[in-house]
């Protein structure tokens, strides 16, 4: 009798089994072609009739969220934020959308936001999210993102105080709280707030004595009321960042204008001039060359001759600049030293390693690829000597 009733049984559920399997089928059908028709209405800008489309289909089947989120995410990155908005929103219209996917919808409607310039709306999506295991260091990267956009560097530092990780949007946290301490510096710097513009770099310093910019920052603030001190943090800078090498001297040499340290500031010069690390520097060669000392200067270029040919290309950079030269000439070391200005004193370029972006400007965060300390200056002699270097190769 048991054997009847299994068999029975059996017979049922296949028969079930059959009866419903071609209904599935054309649903499935049925719902692949309105999916697909509410995609070319959002590629038609048809955006509402595409919204009624793909909310009908939410109810129907759940198996296209991914791919919500992926053309959502497209149309962001084309720039169409609206429609990216609008794909989001619908996700989270569905009232029984899982709490995992419901949060990457939110995170993604957040990242919407903040890309379309809305960027409260962003911060407040970002800041609910944060309370999540699951999204909190995606989502104090993105809130630091929008506070650097924004300028508001005390809510960024209370982020990097907030965050476990040691490292955030490829930086350290050292590195980022270094540089928010130096914009807020500068802040009160513009301001006329020396002395607080003063500790604030000194803070900033502290927490990471490897960062560039708050040594620069020194100098300057006490350029024209400490220039010993100033000169200290140059020199610093310098043996910080040797790239920047061209960059500082200048600086320094400056600070003969208004300092009666002439005699320091040149025993920075010539200790400068016998670092072997650094490149050369036609600013310290010209500088030399004025204040009399031509032995150290022609030592000074005879060095880099030895290893990269230098002294002949500035030699000939000069005479060519000399030939046409109409101004009168007091000297020959004055008639030298207005040549070698001629060419090399045009100022800085300043070029991102990280992509490349060139700017007139030292931007510390790289308004293109946004990364911190990734600009170096380039001069008219690198630009050059460089274009040389490859003639002769």
């Amino acid at each position: 009798m048991i054997y009847f009733v299994v068999a029975a049984v059996a017979l049922i559920l296949i028969a079930i089994y059959y009866y419903f399997k071609p209904e599935q089928k054309v649903t499935k059908n049925v719902f692949n072609a309105e999916y697909y028709r509410g995609l070319n209405y959002l590629l038609n800008n048809k955006e509402d009739r595409a919204f009624k489309i793909f909310t009908a289909l939410m109810d129907v089947d759940s198996s296209t969220i991914e791919t919500h989120l992926a053309l959502g995410g497209l149309y962001r990155k084309r720039g169409e934020f609206d429609k990216a908005i609008l794909i989001h929103q619908n996700l989270l219209s569905r009232p029984t959308l899982e709490k995992e996917l419901k949060n990457q919808a939110l995170y993604e409607l957040a990242k919407d936001f903040h890309s379309a310039g809305l960027y409260d709306r962003s911060e407040k999506i970002f800041r609910n999210l944060s309370e999540s295991n699951t999204y909190a260091l995606s989502c104090y990267e993105e809130l630091l993102k929008l506070y650097e956009v924004t300028k508001d560097w005390d809510k960024a530092i209370n982020i990097i105080n907030k965050s476990d990780s040691v490292e955030i949007n490829n930086h350290s946290k050292d590195l980022l709280m270094s540089h928010y301490l130096c914009e807020i510096s500068t802040n009160h710097h513009e301001n006329a707030e020396i002395e607080r513009a003063v500790v604030v770099s000194k803070k900033s310093l502290k927490i990471s004595p490897t960062c560039l910019r708050p040594y620069l920052q020194l100098g300057t603030y006490y350029s024209e009321t400490d220039p010993k001190r100033s000169l200290q943090y140059y020199s610093q800078a310098i043996q910080i960042d040797g790239d920047f090498s061209k960059y500082i001297v200048k600086k320094i040499i400056n600070l003969t204008k208004s300092s009666s340290h002439n005699e320091l500031i040149m025993d920075a010069i010539i200790e400068i001039s016998n670092d072997k690390k650094l490149s050369f520097i036609p600013e310290l060669y010209i500088y030399l060359l004025y204040k009399g000392n031509e032995d150290l200067a022609s030592s000074y270029v005879k060095r880099y001759h030895a290893v990269n040919d230098y002294d002949d290309f500035i030699i000939n950079s000069t005479l060519a600049t000399s030939e046409n030269d109409d101004i009168a000439k007091t000297s020959p070391v004055d008639n030298m030293i207005n040549s070698y200005r001629k060419v090399f004193d045009k100022g800085f370029i300043f070029l991102c390693s990280n992509c490349g972006y060139k700017s007139n400007v030292l931007n510390w965060l790289c308004p293109s690829c946004n990364s911190w300390s990734s600009s170096k200056p380039i001069t008219t002699f690198d630009l050059i000597d460089g274009g040389y270097k490859n003639a002769r190769q």
